[in-house]
């Protein structure tokens, strides 16, 4: 009998864990990422963006000469004139040529 009752506890316990929400670990890792888009003559806007991998606009008309991202995730950027700049974590990046930024995606690491 002894050993009948540790079983059902153990699987009366087993199947309370599977059956609990989780939080996986991409849930936990979730914010908004900080990026700085930096222009000439000392222009610069800052922008929170999602990092669960969604396309977001930038509507900003500033052209860009380069990207910067406090970290924490990846990046990656399109311009109006075609393009693509990638951050991966804390780092500045140049845009070449300069060109107002259309939009982005992020993925937190």
């Amino acid at each position: 009998m002894k050993t009948f009752t540790i079983s059902a506890a153990l699987a009366l316990l087993t199947s309370l864990v599977s059956a609990a929400p989780a939080t996986t670990q991409y849930e936990a890792r979730q914010f908004q990422a900080q990026i700085t888009f930096i222009g000439a003559a000392d222009g610069v806007f800052t922008q929170s963006v999602p990092t669960d991998g969604s396309l977001f606009t930038i509507t900003n008309p500033l052209s860009v000469s380069k990207i910067s991202s406090q970290g924490g995730a990846t990046c990656g950027f399109s311009g109006i004139d075609g393009s693509l700049t990638v951050l991966v974590g804390a780092q500045t990046v140049d845009v070449g040529p300069p060109q107002t930024q259309i939009s982005g995606s992020c993925r937190a690491f």
